[in-house]
């Protein structure tokens, strides 16, 4: 009845579960540290300070991203988590020794504005890896919605706790407990790693798929070559764009209608717990079957015509209720949306391209388009042009649009297809004995 419900094929719960227990500790985990880091930033430094330091977080990202395709063919996964997980929580409880003997002030905060990003960049590239250990591709197109949405779950306990405590002790100590999570999550990488029976999953599908030969090189020539990964690419540059800017406009809003450091904190604690218990019953119950009405393609345009609505919501003055919806959008829905639909449509691929596509999306792509918007909209800040933000903004956003028709033209072609050639149809298909058809690519 669960599994019916959640439509998953039968075993797939009772596999499924441990995998949503950990996302749930680790969201509950990069949920507070948001929350913190937001609150802390912007009450001390303030909202116009953001852009800079999120130009120097997308450099690190970068670096960061790029030690880990590094590392990635070096060590086991279980490990490779471990210290993933490892690097935020001594860099948290540095902070917070700091904080706690007034030895750290001022700008240091965009220390822990910088370790929530790149605890946010790494977590998720290797999530998804993680996840390829133990489920076949076809079996992820069901399960990711529903472990995903265990991420939902920590959010909201995540804003209940950071919405509570925020009146009762200084935001700075919560980072223990944010401390605590990561450590609870460490233990959960190494329990699933002990006691959950891997799957073997050819790498080559029998269809004719790309092929990525020599490393990063070869790589670039597959995507010089596929329609269905330039428009991919092209895509999640304009997405980023416009959340950066949507990020500033938001932020600036809440600094203007809000208090100090604790309101702040508590308005964001509290947000959280509405915005994610709208979106956890749409990604457990819904993502799934709309993208079995209207295919990966339809699903992607009605995110990126939401962004567009958020974009005109930041025109000019954000109100508080175009803050929330925009954050909302750019956001909750891009985890519990976007997300497991961009998930979808890169599981086209061979599992050794998927890796790949993921690195070069969350390594490169994201930080790079990131890193150039952060220093546009920071020059704006500083010249005191404020409507150019929001046009810049709003022009990203119906940029998205625009090259989300493009991918969605492209969801059905074989993702090895040169660019020359006219797109085929396609459908990933069930597995021998399922009760429900896969969702189509298309």
């Amino acid at each position: 009845m669960v599994s019916r419900l959640l439509y998953l094929e039968p075993g797939q719960l009772r596999r499924a579960w441990a995998f949503f227990a950990l996302y749930l500790v680790l969201f509950a985990a990069l949920t507070l540290a948001d929350g913190l880091s937001l609150a802390m930033f912007v009450a001390r430094l303030g909202a116009d300070e953001l852009p800079r330091f999120q130009a120097l977080s997308a450099a690190c990202v970068m670096l960061s991203v790029g030690w880990y395709l590094h590392a990635a063919g070096r060590k086991d996964q279980k490990r490779l988590f471990v210290v993933i997980l490892l690097g935020p929580l001594l860099l948290f409880l540095a902070i917070w020794a700091g904080l706690a003997c007034n030895v750290l002030a001022g700008r240091a905060l965009g220390l822990l504005f910088l370790g929530r990003e790149l605890a946010f960049a790494l977590v998720l590239l290797h999530f998804g890896a993680f996840l390829q250990e133990f489920f076949t591709r076809a079996e992820l197109n069901r399960v990711m919605p529903v472990i995903y949405g265990g991420g939902r779950l920590g959010g909201i306990a995540a804003g209940a706790a950071l919405e509570h405590f925020s009146g009762r002790v200084e935001p700075m100590h919560l980072l223990l407990l944010l401390a605590a999570l990561l450590t609870a999550g460490i233990a959960g990488v190494i329990l699933i790693d002990r006691h959950t029976q891997r799957v073997e999953e050819p790498d080559t599908p029998p269809q004719r798929e790309p092929e990525a030969s020599g490393g990063a090189m070869g790589f670039l020539a597959l995507i010089r070559r596929s329609r269905l990964l330039f428009w991919i690419s092209a895509s999640t540059i304009a997405l980023f764009v416009c959340r950066t800017g949507l990020s500033l406009a938001c932020n600036r809003c809440f600094q203007r209608e809000l208090g100090n450091e604790a309101e702040l904190a508590r308005f964001l604690g509290r947000y959280a717990q509405i915005a994610l218990a709208i979106s956890l019953p749409f990604q457990l119950l819904l993502v799934g079957r709309l993208v079995a009405w209207i295919g990966l393609r339809g699903t992607q345009l009605t995110y990126a015509a939401l962004i567009v609505a958020a974009g005109v919501c930041g025109w000019g003055e954000m109100t508080l209720a175009g803050a929330v919806f925009a954050r909302f959008v750019e956001a909750e829905l891009r985890y519990g949306m976007r997300n497991p639909v961009a998930q979808m449509t890169v599981n086209l691929f061979p599992k050794h391209v998927r890796t790949q596509a993921r690195g070069w999306s969350l390594g490169i792509l994201i930080p790079l388009a990131t890193l150039v918007a952060a220093l546009g909209f920071d020059l704006l800040v500083r010249s005191k042009a404020f409507y150019a933000v929001t046009a810049m903004t709003l022009l990203a956003a119906v940029g998205y649009f625009l090259t989300s028709l493009g991918l969605a033209a492209n969801m059905g072609q074989p993702p090895g297809e040169p660019a020359g050639r006219a797109p085929r149809s396609r459908r990933i298909q069930p597995a021998r004995g399922s009760r429900f058809s896969q969702p189509t690519a298309s």
